[in-house]
């Protein structure tokens, strides 16, 4: 950790200076693992702050979260190392560690009061909280630490002249990083108030903001470029400082499926003041990227010059300058030079030697900076982003053997240069294929269907290679695996022969010529064993035939011989197998005995690609030979709408070695069945031999699925009318019916019944095949349905209009009571329940509230919300609140009735009537 932040410090040409601490302009949290082993981190938080203010930055009101419901207030941090002294801005360092207990993601973040004060695109700065924060992904085996940002985040523009920044985003894992514009944050998840990217009109008054850039051809931007992370403001206008946020992104590549995951990102504010000058910008040369092979020199001299000839400082920001091993050095680095004509004489020379340690899939990014120093006004300056990436060297050979008796190859190479070389792959083709790797290029390239051999370790110095067949040409590469992540070298030279030669019979036809069930046809064609050495085995040569079912079964059967002719036409189902075979060699001069047998080779087989929108197939054989070929790179598609036997017509090409034995038809119809068939081109890389070999596949009938989904049905719900509704408990029931429009046809297979209680969130409820469903055993009848349609293929369609349905609520009082005779009827003022047919009982009361008055209005009862269905509804007894019997007569009564109901309007009613009480 010393080592990273003295390199840190260097990069920033900090002077040391202690002053007195500031507000805050920008904080960058750092989180760094101390060990990829254990899940100890070291954090670091940057301040940048004014200095010479009597606000210290930490102390009470700071908190450093990290993630785990662990934090820390920081001290008040006064040693303070100076930024820029013209805008009084220094830099403060505060660190700590943390040991995080388990795997997960984890949000560390710094919350302090207050910002610094000025700023314009937001409102109240001064009293905004400032809070950043980091996002880091700990994993068992995992080593991830977030980048580290090496250039400080104050910066100045001019008015009318286009901005630029570049952060000096490092990743010391070498893991991927991308940049996102964010905004800058008060709270987690809460922006600063009132928030407005520099760009926003509100600050173009007085000038054309549609001709606001530089060049006056269009309104102003403010991006990043999310690969670079190159900050453009094209162009500012109004002079003040803004804030603006940007998020750094760190992606790593999964080994197992080569998708890219995000393990974290970084959150940064920075500052621009724009001022008033009128000065131009320095400008500084373009260096070209560069690839190296680690051990190499790399020396990169940039010129730097300014239009106005004033003195310029050029700087060099990158992680690769602290690296305790061969760090990266520059010349001239931070010291004003002259740039005044005739000549520009400004420069910065860059070198680097890096080790096989810095090997890594992600280039280094150095960053330069060069900055005026006008006469009078503000500094201008303009970045420059050079990226490294360091590369292990390719694998030397030392010699291949082919041993003479068992005709095994053996392939010997150097010791790897780099030590830390973990794993050695073996990779090999049939037929050369010419490659000239570009300069920056590690890996085996895909599109060279060169085939893994081997994994070895790190320190195998050779490989035999037993499963040679005859006559083939084999061409053979190496590539290192280095360092932990076993990022892949250079590839090999390659190197090329013909370990057996054709002293055997060499298989170079098996072609699907009809197909059928039963009575297919294959045509096998091989050559004579023309290096077999006469004198010792005379001619003539008989062959015999043996065959196994499927693209790799080794259960040969056989077929026919002995054939004095190298030519053989299988009668067999080729509709639904692929198959395999082999030639046995006999000299009937000298033995029964086979002589020699060649390698075995299969037919070529079509299938459908399952589970795709589109009709796509794929083919495979295995044969000796190889359908991958730089001088044959085509494999034909042929295709018919009328049957197996044709006739074909060339339809398409695929070039294999870019896209593999895969094909789809885009032009396919759905509903029509097409017969395709596949002609595929090989060669054994052998000049002796035929080329190219091409052979057919069987045919395949295959269908273009139907991924176009039907038409909504239209629903219809069949209403309840209230007026006959009887009470049913909590057994009612909704009867939805739909039909599909004419022009949707009738190709539907089922349907499917969604339903909602709320009008916006719809559950399946029921798959049905006929035109209607009732929704039975319903405590309420307050719900909305959809009904989707499905057809033959599995498409559902859009859900169609909601139909929805209410209850019915209802309720009535007694209009006479006699609560005094003791006689058991009408003794209490009560909901009507008892009626024959249930058509005047309460329906769906959720509560009542019931007063009752006398004829001059005074109130002789009260009852607040008493819940639907207690107590039967009986009201009242007749009494008067201090219990005694009210006289007969009329008296009236207000009910306050909220029902179950979906239509808000429905919900709340006022039931006014009058009852007679009988002494």
């Amino acid at each position: 950790m010393k080592s990273f932040t003295a390199g840190f410090c260097f990069l920033l040409l900090l002077t040391g200076t202690r002053l007195q601490a500031s507000h805050i302009r920008s904080v960058e949290i750092q989180a760094l693992q101390q060990n990829c082993s254990v899940l100890t981190y070291t954090i670091v938080v940057i301040g940048y702050v004014n200095y010479g203010t009597p606000v210290a930055f930490g102390g009470d009101g700071s908190l450093l979260s990290f993630g785990n419901g662990s934090s820390v207030v920081l001290p008040e941090l006064i040693d303070i190392d100076t930024i820029d002294a013209l805008l009084k801005v220094g830099r403060v360092q505060f660190e700590t560690t943390v040991t995080f207990l388990n795997p997960g993601t984890y949000t560390i973040s710094y919350t302090e009061a207050n910002r610094n004060e000025g700023v314009l695109n937001f409102t109240g700065s001064g009293s905004t909280v400032f809070y950043t924060e980091v996002s880091l992904l700990i994993e068992p085996c995992h080593c991830n630490s977030l980048p580290t940002l090496s250039v400080p985040p104050i910066d100045r523009a001019c008015p009318g002249l286009a901005f630029y920044h570049a952060i000096g985003a490092a990743d010391r894992d070498g893991d991927s990083l991308s940049y996102g514009l964010s905004v800058p944050l008060s709270t987690s998840n809460t922006p600063v108030t009132n928030y407005k990217s520099p760009n926003d009109i509100a600050f173009y008054a007085g000038v054309d903001y549609n001709h606001a850039t530089e060049a006056h051809n269009g309104p102003p931007t403010f991006s990043i470029d999310p690969i670079t992370g190159l900050l453009t403001w094209d162009a500012p206008n109004t002079v003040g400082e803004y804030t603006i946020s940007i998020r750094i992104y760190e992606w790593r590549r999964s080994p197992n499926d080569s998708l890219w995951n995000l393990t974290g990102y970084v959150l940064r504010d920075m500052q621009i003041i724009v001022e008033d000058c009128m000065n131009r910008r320095p400008e500084i040369s373009v260096p070209q990227d560069v690839c190296v092979i680690a051990g190499t020199l790399v020396n990169v001299t940039l010129k730097g010059s300014d239009p106005d000839g004033d003195p310029v400082i050029m700087e060099a920001f990158s992680d690769i300058f602290s690296f305790d091993e061969n760090p990266a050095t520059v010349q001239n680095n931070g010291r004003q030079q002259s740039t005044s004509p005739p000549y520009d004489t400004a420069s910065l020379a860059f070198s680097w030697k890096p080790a096989c340690v810095r090997v890594r899939e992600q280039p280094y990014a150095v960053v330069f900076k060069i900055t005026d120093r006008p006469r009078s006004g503000p500094p201008l300056v303009r970045f420059q982003t050079l990226f490294v990436k360091v590369l292990a060297p390719a694998p030397e050979y030392e010699r291949v053997t082919v041993n003479p008796v068992n005709k095994v190859l053996t392939l010997q190479w150097k010791s790897p240069a780099c030590a830390n070389t973990k794993a050695i792959q073996v990779w090999r083709r049939v037929a050369r294929y010419t490659y000239d790797p570009p300069e920056c290029v590690t890996g085996m390239p895909k599109a060279l269907r060169y085939r893994l051999l081997a994994e070895l370790p790190g320190d195998a110095v050779s490989y035999t290679d037993a499963a040679i067949a005859v006559g083939a040409q084999y061409c053979y590469r190496i590539v290192s695996l280095v360092g932990d992540a076993k990022v892949p070298s250079r590839i090999s030279l390659d190197t090329c022969l013909i370990p057996k030669p054709p002293e055997a019979p060499v298989i170079t036809t098996v072609s699907v010529t009809k197909t059928h069930a039963t009575t297919g046809h294959t045509l096998v064609r091989w050559t004579s064993p023309f290096a077999l050495d006469k004198n010792q085995y005379p001619p003539p040569y008989t062959y015999k035939v043996y065959r196994s079912n499927g693209l790799a079964s080794s259960d040969f059967v056989f077929v026919q011989g002995p054939l004095q002719d190298t030519v053989f036409i299988d009668t067999l189902n080729t509709q639904d197998l692929a198959h395999r075979y082999r030639i046995e060699l006999y000299v009937p001069a000298l033995t029964t005995a086979p002589v020699d047998t060649s390698d075995a080779a299969s037919s070529v087989f079509l299938s459908a690609q399952p589970d795709t929108k589109e009709l796509s197939m794929a083919w495979d054989a295995e044969t000796p030979w190889y359908n991958f070929t730089q001088a044959y790179p085509y494999h034909l598609i042929y295709r018919n709408e009328t049957g197996p036997d044709g006739p074909f017509t060339l339809l398409d090409s695929v070039d294999v070695n870019e896209n593999g034995f895969v094909y789809t038809d885009l032009r396919a119809q759905p509903d029509i069945v097409y017969y395709y068939k596949v002609l595929t081109r090989g060669s054994y890389g052998n000049p002796d031999l035929p080329h190219p070999l091409e052979n057919f596949s069987q045919v395949l009938r295959a269908l273009k699925p139907d991924t176009i989904p039907p038409c909504a049905p239209v629903a219809v719900m069949e209403t309840t009318d209230c007026r006959s509704f009887s009470c049913l408990g909590n057994n009612y029931a909704n009867k939805i019916t739909w039909s599909m429009p004419a022009q949707c046809g009738d190709d539907i297979e089922t349907y499917q019944v969604f339903v909602s209680d709320d009008e916006v969130n719809y559950t399946p409820l029921a798959r049905v095949t006929g035109n209607s469903f009732m929704h039975g055993g319903l405590p309420s009848l307050a719900k909305c349905y959809t009904v989707a349609a499905i057809d033959p293929a599995g498409n559902m369609s859009p859900q169609s209009q909601p139909v929805c349905n209410d209850n019915c609520g209802f309720v009535t009082f007694a209009n006479v009571i006699t609560p005094y005779n003791a006689d058991g009827r009408n003794d209490y003022f009560e909901a009507f329940t008892d009626v024959a047919d249930g058509a005047s009982c309460p329906r769906f009361v959720k509560s009542i509230a019931l007063k009752i008055y006398d004829r001059w209005g005074k109130e002789v009862f009260a009852l607040d919300a008493l819940p639907g269905g207690e107590n039967n509804y009986v009201f009242w007894n007749g009494l008067d609140p201090a219990g005694k019997k009210v006289s007969s007569g009329v008296y009236f009564y207000s009910a306050d009735v909220y029902f179950d109901m979906r239509n808000p309007e429905a919900q709340h009613r006022v039931v006014k009537g009058w009852v007679q009480v009988i002494d």
